[in-house]
């Protein structure tokens, strides 16, 4: 009887998917998140992807097709692709509705000085322009500024300044980078690494045109020289971030009322370090 083994590909691939798992398992265990708990996640997972990645041109996607696909029960399918669709929770949108303000006021021309930096706004409307209501406003009527600004003010991503006894919310060094809580932090891990893996995905797929991914490893290094480099990385990815969202921010402008403009993008960096493990030769 022939024993198959695992073809090179397939081996590499279980190797990556490895790598990619180890450090998500390792948040799941410290959320006290089991094996167990995990696969109701996956098969919902699995269920959604099928229906909406893998249709069939000119035909109707059925329960029977994705449970092929993916395994699980037709019951199941069906149940799970009747479910409606979750509500966003108060924090995912609040941490949304943050990141949309901080990428106008630090991109959008009326927002940036003649030197490209984000400009010291009046508190209110009423006591002139630009204004941070008016920079909240623009984002959401829902949301009232002052929640906002108080919060903000909390987190030390704004500072007020009395000028001439008006109000002036200045932009932080930190607020660059601010320190939202938890639930944020979770929900901007999740719009990051799922867009870091989509292109992951894409690049490994033939007949799609690569999307840029790029990173830089270096090993056999001190504690203090990681340190440097750390903050090199730090000084000159947020110089092209910024560069990079002011220029996004004027595109926008004017495309937004364009037939066609329904494309959108998400580019990022991360810096890594640890000590590195020995390979066993």
């Amino acid at each position: 009887m022939e024993i198959k083994h695992p073809k090179a590909g397939e081996k590499i691939l279980l190797l990556a998917l490895t790598t990619m798992l180890k450090p998500l398992v390792r948040l799941l265990i410290c959320q006290n998140i089991t094996y167990v708990g995990l696969q109701s996640l996956l098969k919902n997972i699995y269920v959604k992807v099928a229906d909406e990645s893998f249709q069939l041109d000119g035909k109707r996607q059925t329960d029977s097709r994705i449970s092929l696909l993916t395994g699980v029960h037709r019951a199941d399918v069906k149940t799970i692709r009747n479910q409606r669709s979750e509500q966003s929770s108060e924090k995912i949108i609040k941490a949304s509705l943050s990141a949309q303000i901080m990428s106008i006021w630090t991109g959008h021309h009326a927002y940036i000085d003649n030197n490209r930096l984000p400009k010291p706004l009046f508190k209110m409307r009423s006591d002139g322009v630009p204004s941070f209501e008016q920079l909240v406003l623009s984002v959401s009527k829902d949301k009232h500024p002052r929640s906002f600004l108080d919060d903000w003010l909390n987190q030390g991503i704004v500072e007020l300044h009395k000028v001439d006894e008006k109000d002036l919310v200045v932009l932080s060094e930190r607020g660059y980078v601010p320190e939202v809580d938890y639930e944020e932090k979770l929900f901007f891990a999740g719009k990051n690494i799922g867009d870091h893996l989509s292109v992951v995905v894409n690049n490994l797929e033939k007949d799609k045109p690569a999307m840029f991914d790029r990173a830089v490893y270096y090993q056999e290094l001190t504690e203090g020289s990681v340190k440097e480099l750390e903050q090199l990385s730090k000084t000159k990815i947020m110089e092209v971030l910024i560069q990079i969202n002011q220029r996004a921010s004027e595109l926008q402008e004017k495309d937004s009322n364009l037939k066609n403009a329904n494309h959108c993008m998400h580019v990022g960096a991360y810096f890594y370090h640890d000590k590195e493990e020995k390979i066993n030769e």
